[in-house]
């Protein structure tokens, strides 16, 4: 018959090697399934552009933890429109674009991708007045907002 001391160590040798097979097994030396997450820039020094023209609506807009700053934006009807975007997100693309309506069928403006951090300046007339749609198409479903030209 097996003494107490004869269990109690011929069942701690055996977890006690699955233990060091898991440990052993699972180091890689790498993290492979690491999740990359946007960084904040820092601050821009990008001094914000004057208007050029008469009557033209300059508009600063921030994109930082895959969201823009503002839901609302406004400018003059039919009059030139500045809108600098300032992508703050590490690495991640974004852009500023100018639909009829949520369905994003009809374009009015669609500014080209930029990888951040940097700061964009998109240039275009506004539209008559109205209530329009803007969005990032990177982001479709969670970057979005109102344009109203009054």
């Amino acid at each position: 018959m097996f003494k107490i001391w004869q269990v109690f160590v011929f069942s701690l040798v055996p977890l006690a090697l699955v233990f060091a097979g898991v440990i052993i097994g699972s180091y890689r030396g790498v993290d492979s399934d690491r999740e990359v997450f946007p960084t904040a820039a820092p601050a821009s020094s990008a001094a914000a552009p004057t208007p050029s023209a008469p009557g033209e609506t300059v508009i600063q807009l921030r994109a930082l933890n895959l969201a823009f700053d503002k839901k609302a934006l406004s400018a003059t009807a039919s009059a030139p429109v500045t809108v600098q975007l300032d992508n703050a997100d590490a690495g991640v693309q974004h852009n500023f674009s100018l639909y009829n309506n949520a369905s994003a069928g009809q374009k009015i403006f669609v500014g080209a991708f930029s990888t951040g951090p940097v700061v964009t300046n998109y240039q275009f007339t506004a539209p008559a007045a109205g209530t329009y749609f803007f969005r990032c198409d990177v982001h479709p479903d969670t970057m979005t907002g109102s344009f109203s030209a009054r």
